[in-house]
């Protein structure tokens, strides 16, 4: 049974981590307007290395960071940092161009793609309660984006590209022993992601110079909640089960509709509802029945 305090202290940290990110998120927003999504890309993952660095030292575990690699293991890692690469590009393209809490609320729609690609990839089967899961959750999506309608644009792809991306990274980690430690296997995806950031941006264009020390200062600042996003998310699963926190995560799509409303006057309801209603319910759906299987 799960002492109380950990459960708090997990669930704490959930969801200081879904504030780290919508706030990042509501800054990109702003930023997105004068400087290249590219650009900002390569601040949001560089800089995130600053609280990874600070958890290596204070952890003491330099020598094992540096120490037991192998080819699997850093062919693993970097299709992990080429995927956060593409995906922060996807999601900062998005809440640029699209209502922040639309945006966020649609990479919610990861729970469906990782069980259809633990399908391919790992031989699991898929029951009765995960396919009903998946084809709400689709509904949902399909609600929010409303195809055919004068609301859809093909910005609206992005968020579910964000998902995609976010389920290929999840799904890898179990090609990777159990000796490998997290920050361990954080500290080389981050350093591929850093990569292949930068390699976009020697082949992308429209980078602007840095207007002054305050856009600095807020492209530092994506970094670095980010990175603590990272961590608080890898702390508190540590802590508890999966199963019994996963629920939590889905508080980032009130969090991201009063941001948004709050910051940029954002209030997509119409468009939000019922679709919204369906993937969280989906969502749900699967976390019971993963609740369930771990029970067995």
């Amino acid at each position: 049974m799960i002492r109380l305090d950990k459960l708090y202290i997990a669930v704490g940290s959930v969801i200081l981590g879904i504030l780290c990110v919508d706030s990042y998120g509501i800054i990109i927003k702003h930023l997105g307007d004068f400087y290249s999504t590219v650009q900002l890309t390569v601040f949001r993952n560089s800089f995130a290395a600053l609280p990874l660095l600070a958890l290596v030292y204070f952890t003491k575990s330099f020598s094992s960071t540096f120490s037991y690699l192998n080819t699997r293991f850093l062919i693993i890692c970097f299709i992990r940092g080429i995927c956060f690469t593409l995906m922060h590009v996807c999601y900062f393209l998005a809440i640029t161009n699209m209502n922040f809490a639309t945006a966020s609320t649609l990479t919610f729609s990861a729970p469906f793609f990782i069980a259809i690609f633990s399908i391919f990839l790992l031989n699991e089967k898929i029951g009765i309660y995960r396919w009903s899961a998946i084809i709400i959750g689709f509904i949902g999506v399909v609600m929010i984006t409303k195809p055919g309608s004068d609301l859809f644009t093909y910005y609206s792809l992005l968020p579910l590209l964000v998902a995609i991306f976010w389920s290929i990274a999840m799904i890898v980690l179990k090609f990777i022993p159990d000796s490998f430690s997290t920050a361990k296997i954080q500290f080389y995806s981050l350093l591929f992601s850093i990569i292949g950031s930068i390699f976009l941006y020697f082949f992308t264009s429209d980078h602007q110079t840095i207007a002054n020390y305050k856009d600095f200062s807020l492209m530092v600042a994506t970094g670095v909640l980010g990175g603590i996003a990272a961590i608080l998310f890898i702390y508190a699963y540590r802590l508890v089960e999966a199963s019994k926190l996963t629920s939590f995560e889905y508080l980032a799509i009130p969090s991201s509709f009063i941001m948004g409303w709050f910051f940029f006057k954002e209030a997509p309801l119409d468009q939000l509802f019922p679709g919204v209603i369906a993937i969280i319910v989906a969502g749900m759906i699967i976390i019971w029945r993963d609740s369930q299987r771990e029970g067995k």
